[in-house]
């Protein structure tokens, strides 16, 4: 069915009662004996497939029961009700393909959100509005503007919200953040962000394209009757339907196409960066702040079509802490020619942390690194120091991951404990049990938020090839800077506005 967008915003059953529950706080609605919370899944691609499994297993979403699948895509939407129903060995699911519908429902408690970048912060705060509790998928905002409206929303509505940024559940990740926290490598001064790369997809997005190949268009842009493109593309620019952005039926792995998009994500910024920048960002003591300055790079402009001429890598953050300034930089690893090993590294007075997934590595008493490319080429290696090295999974004497999580929470408890970081052993496990104890989860909105923002400072200053002065508490631009570069979506977004 085709709808237009403009009276389709306005013109619903599902619409008017959206409206008439704008203003409801959250509230836990009683239960009966033996009743679960009622879910929504909005957003049935690749992505719910990971999801799905951790939610409908009993050890880790004893509370809560999937009721309603939702997507524009028909197929998609019918392959997740018949994993659904298997997994409950039942067929109560419900279909729906207007996901205001599953947000307007007074029976549901939580909606598990997995669209692509540009519809989150909409959906996310209508959510919240009508008193649903939150989990969505990273990054919980496109623009700096939807993410001080989802905080904004989260603090207004009490509802719980969880970014899916997973890694704050990952022991490895959670162990080396407490070496950082609790001082063991002293001060940080540099952190390197590690994610991107020199293939087709690069670092920041590319501005928006129609098509993959143009001498494919047409099969690319061949009329797809199970997909909605007008509600697909909501508060994106109108462009023709291509499968390269939305492919047809349950794509057998995860779409990159949309993630490089300017006007639907941030490149791997947005797709990587929400990962490593937000360990960066974890285990600088950031939740609530950010970067004072943003450097642009000077790395050469790509040369590679798909990239718009914007630079892949380099740019670097600085961040103001009582010892001094810590400088950030995306990417240098790139420059190693061995991909990116390590997802953050964090340079210390006294030691460095490294940490990526499957992989942790520590050195205690190396006094202040700089980074340079030689020694990132070692520490890549494990080869940096050995004297030093407390534990590492990779090198020369390599442990086990689990060792060396073990070695460094027996031998370092009292830095654990000084660190003070909060602790979840599994991220939807987590979600599901602060709905029921009312309790902000490790990636709530304002971590989400704020992780979110780095991510976009990231790919603005490649998209504008800018650096700028930056204010992390007004999340805006400082010292008249930033001239010319947006941090909301321009236009009218095709009647989807953010409104908290």
């Amino acid at each position: 069915m085709k709808i237009d967008r403009r009276s389709f915003l306005l013109g619903t059953a599902a619409a008017a009662t959206l409206a008439a529950r704008a203003e409801t706080k959250k509230q836990l609605r009683p239960l009966k004996p033996g009743e679960k919370r009622k879910m929504g899944l909005i957003g049935c691609g690749n992505m719910s497939r990971g999801l799905l499994p951790q939610f409908t297993d009993p050890r880790i979403g004893s509370n809560v029961r999937f009721v309603v699948v939702c997507d524009c895509d028909r197929r998609r939407a019918a392959d997740r009700k018949r994993y659904i129903d298997n997994r409950y060995g039942n067929s109560d699911c419900r279909i729906t393909y207007d996901f205001r519908e599953v947000i307007a429902d007074p029976e549901l408690d939580a909606v598990c959100i997995v669209t692509p970048d540009h519809w989150h912060a909409y959906m996310c705060v209508e959510a919240m509005k009508h008193g649903k509790d939150v989990y969505c998928e990273k990054p919980l905002t496109w623009s700096v503007d939807e993410a001080r409206k989802v905080i904004a929303a989260q603090k207004k509505y009490g509802c719980i919200l969880q970014t899916g940024s997973m890694q704050r559940s990952w022991k490895n990740f959670r162990v080396a953040v407490q070496m950082v926290r609790g001082g063991l490598i002293g001060d940080v001064m540099f952190v390197d962000a590690n994610y991107g790369f020199d293939g087709k997809f690069g670092g920041p997005s590319h501005p928006s394209r129609f098509w993959n190949d143009p001498n494919n268009a047409a099969k690319e842009g061949a009329p797809n009757p199970d997909v909605d493109w007008q509600m697909w593309l909501g508060p994106a620019k109108m462009r023709p339907y291509s499968d390269e952005l939305s492919p047809r039926g349950m794509p057998p792995s995860h779409p990159m196409f949309w993630r490089a998009d300017d006007d639907l994500a941030t490149g791997m910024n947005g797709d990587w960066g929400a990962h490593h920048l937000d360990i960066a960002q974890w285990g600088l003591g950031e939740d609530a702040g950010g970067p004072v300055k943003v450097i642009r790079s000077d790395e050469p402009h790509s040369t590679d079509l798909y990239h718009g001429g914007r630079r892949q890598r380099g740019m670097k953050m600085v961040f103001r802490k009582p010892y001094g300034d810590v400088v950030l930089e995306h990417g240098p690893f790139s420059v190693c020619g061995r991909g990116h090993g390590w997802g953050t590294i964090f340079y210390g007075t006294n030691g460095i942390v490294a940490v990526n997934r499957g992989k942790l590595a520590v050195w205690v008493g190396t006094g202040l690194v700089k980074p340079t490319l030689e020694t990132r080429q070692q520490i890549e290696k494990g080869e940096f120091m050995r004297d030093k090295i407390v534990v590492s999974t990779v090198g020369p004497g390599a442990m086990k991951l689990g060792q060396a999580e073990r070695t460094l929470e027996e031998k370092y408890a009292d830095v654990i404990k000084k660190s003070g970081v909060e602790v979840s052993n599994q991220h939807v496990r987590n979600f599901c049990e602060c709905i029921e104890t009312r309790r902000l989860p490790i990636a709530h909105a304002g971590v989400g938020g704020h992780t979110s923002v780095l991510c976009q400072l990231c790919n603005m200053s490649y998209k504008y090839d800018a650096g700028f002065d930056w204010d992390p508490v007004k999340m805006e631009f400082a010292n008249g800077t930033g001239r010319g570069i947006p941090l909301a979506r321009q236009g009218d977004c095709n009647g989807w506005k953010v409104e908290v």
